[in-house]
């Protein structure tokens, strides 16, 4: 079995990090895909996403179908897996993509995400743990949807795909990931916008 202690002595103490940012949602209750909202200067939610993500990976690709902005008509696009729905299939079709990779997966509705929040995520890799799924407090939800996961998480994947449980709790809570607390100062990059009255909040504090 692939083990991160293993891929870091072959690779000289250094796994490759890939981006997945998923983007299949319905967007049922905002009315409108949430991936091409813009912000104040008319940038894609999901281009002001890749933008954050490039300098921390090796390459960001993209899971779900929908429009994309002409800026990244170029971008990796993975397909859904069969009988495997919400964002269990686009975190399932990375790992089986690159499964010699860690993934910093994000879901395409936190529009606030930060170079320092993704940077304080990174920071936690070190051999012995699977994934980092943080939460906000030590007695709050799990976040896994701005999370990393390292290659043997997989296996997690897989096991919950075949149970036919989709939620992304079962995961974070598996003791070989690490559920590191947000600061407060970066807190905000983990807020999510799903409805047009959320949507208005954040417009009114730009």
């Amino acid at each position: 079995m692939l083990t991160v202690d293993t891929v870091l002595e072959l690779s000289g103490g250094k796994i490759s990090v890939y981006a997945c940012i998923l983007i299949g949602g319905k967007s049922s209750r905002m009315g409108q895909p949430k991936h091409l909202i813009t912000d104040e200067r008319g940038i894609t939610w999901l281009e002001h996403t890749v933008g954050i993500l490039k300098p921390f990976v090796d390459e960001v690709v993209l899971s779900g179908g929908g429009d994309l902005p002409a800026s990244l008509a170029g971008i990796s696009r993975l397909a859904d897996i069969a009988g495997v729905v919400g964002p269990l299939t686009g975190i399932l079709s990375a790992v089986r993509w690159m499964p010699q990779v860690s993934w910093l997966v994000i879901a395409c509705d936190m529009p606030h995400i930060s170079a320092e929040a993704v940077e304080w995520l990174l920071s936690h890799r070190r051999p012995g743990y699977w994934g980092y799924v943080p939460r906000m407090t030590e007695i709050s939800h799990f976040e896994p949807l701005f999370a990393l996961y390292d290659p043997e998480a997989a296996m997690l994947f897989e096991r919950q795909a075949l149970s036919g449980e989709m939620r992304m709790s079962s995961v974070a809570r598996h003791p070989k990931i690490m559920n590191p607390v947000i600061p407060e100062s970066l807190r905000y990059g983990w807020e999510n916008v799903n409805t047009p009255e959320q949507l208005q909040e954040v417009e009114r504090r730009v």
